[in-house]
């Protein structure tokens, strides 16, 4: 019988946690177990197994019995996260959420193939390559979109959601994702809205800030709205880097807890822990209004992970006022661990708590303001699911409470319309002068509902 694979995947893991300088003591007993299983398989099943396929079942499985964010990563797979993480994709450029058979088209990139193949905003994505997307799972809809750079795909949309269907070919390009939308609501108060943290979102928004100050009165403007909603987080560096624009050096960002030996620490405002070695530190010529204008944050059920730990430590500083629902509930921090075969091991390592010692673990960030979605008028909702909803979470260490507010997913072509509740709490908060509000919500009235980020 040979043993090697399933030793050696052991032996990988055991090598990863003695990287750690933690001792790990492998259980003979179970070993043997698996690799009898394994021997079981190969001589008895009905057909010719898959030996890569084996080994990586086995992985997941194991993982998968942890926690929902622990994960093996296939050498593709791995590969493709490194490259979302460094901020650049193959694709098309546009930024898309599920909608009723089909994909809503919340964005497009100007100067990508979408946004030169007549894609634009509030269109609606029917058909893949001639494919249909009714019944299709997020999954496969993803694996259909993405390609080798110059390769080619056919999309058929329908412009502003309805009408005849148009189907162009693109070819996919490398890109840059755009984290970072700026616009003016009304005279001076800005909305800036983080889709997702990626390595280069500290450094746009402080290009975005930098904008704001040449482009404005004298000071910066008079107020900011903070958008997180449906931002599903992403790199803890790059939340900690746009933590620091708004707080002073040295401000605690968030605490992590966890069991292995140097889990235990607390991240500052502090070039350590958010500049990248060899770049320059992307904060240090920002305006001092910065760390003083009147911020307002926006969260929702679909904020999550680092977008929660920058919610929390603005709103436990009091540097910002939190509005809108309450956020996901992710409050574990992943390490990878890279193994010899080329991919990985994702592994939750701790849990992260904000400055005041809050845990958010499947409980989420409480808005100090609670600003309600008006009802989705653009199709079937969907139910939104919260950390607390995932199968082998972790549990949160507060008190059980009731948490009823389930709901739906936000639509994010909602956003920035006459339709956001939680947008027009966040000027009123924000109204240096009488008429402010009056103004914006009429901005908001005339954007109307297809309103492009």
């Amino acid at each position: 019988m040979n043993r090697f694979p399933l030793a050696a995947l052991f032996f990988c893991l055991a090598g990863a946690a003695h990287a750690g300088e933690q001792t790990v003591t492998v259980p003979a007993k179970a070993l043997d177990q698996l690799l009898s299983t394994y021997a079981l398989i190969k001589a008895q099943y009905v057909q010719q197994p898959d030996d890569a396929k084996l080994l990586g079942a086995a992985l997941k499985g194991m993982l998968a019995s942890l926690d929902p964010h622990s994960q093996y990563l296939d050498p593709d797979a791995y590969a493709e996260m490194a490259q979302e993480r460094d901020g650049d994709y193959v694709g098309i450029g546009i930024a898309v959420e599920p909608a009723a058979d089909a994909l809503a088209v919340l964005s497009v990139s100007e100067g990508s193939p979408a946004a030169l193949g007549g894609i634009k905003g509030g269109d609606s994505i029917v058909a893949i390559d001639g494919k249909r997307l009714a019944g299709m799972r997020e999954q496969e809809l993803a694996k259909r979109m993405r390609g080798l750079p110059g390769s080619t795909v056919k999309i058929g949309f329908r412009r502003g959601g309805a009408g005849p269907v148009r189907t162009v070919a693109l070819e996919r390009t490398a890109l840059k994702a755009d984290t970072v939308r700026t616009s003016m609501l009304a005279p001076g108060v800005a909305w800036i809205r983080i889709s997702e943290f990626e390595e280069n979102t500290a450094a746009d928004l402080a290009a975005a800030l930098a904008a704001l100050d040449t482009a404005g009165k004298p000071g910066g403007p008079q107020g900011i709205v903070l958008d997180l909603r449906n931002d599903p987080g992403g790199a803890v560096q790059a939340a900690v880097g746009v933590a620091g624009a708004f707080l002073p050096q040295g401000a605690v960002v968030f605490s992590a807890r966890g069991r292995a030996a140097g889990a235990d620490s607390s991240v500052t405002v502090d070039q350590r822990f958010y500049r990248t070695p060899g770049e320059p530190d992307v904060l240090a010529s920002l305006p001092s209004w910065t760390r003083t204008v009147p911020l307002v944050v926006l969260v929702n059920g679909s904020s999550a992970s680092s977008a929660e730990l920058l919610a929390g430590a603005l709103q436990d500083h009091r540097r910002a006022t939190v509005v809108g629902t309450r956020s996901f509930g992710k409050g574990s921090i992943q390490t990878v661990f890279p193994l010899a075969d080329g991919g990985a091991v994702k592994l939750t390592v701790a849990r992260y708590f904000t400055p005041n010692g809050r845990d958010i673990q499947a409980s989420g960030i409480e808005p100090d303001i609670v600003a309600a979605p008006r009802k989705d008028r653009s199709g079937a909702p969907r139910l939104l699911l919260r950390e607390s909803d995932l199968e082998h979470h972790l549990e949160t260490t507060l008190p059980a409470t009731a948490q009823s507010d389930r709901g739906t997913v936000e639509n994010s072509r909602t956003f920035g319309t006459r339709d956001d509740a939680a947008l027009a709490a966040a000027i009123e908060q924000l109204a240096p002068k009488p008429g402010l509000m009056g103004r914006a919500s009429a901005l908001l009235h005339k954007l109307g509902a297809r309103a492009k980020l």
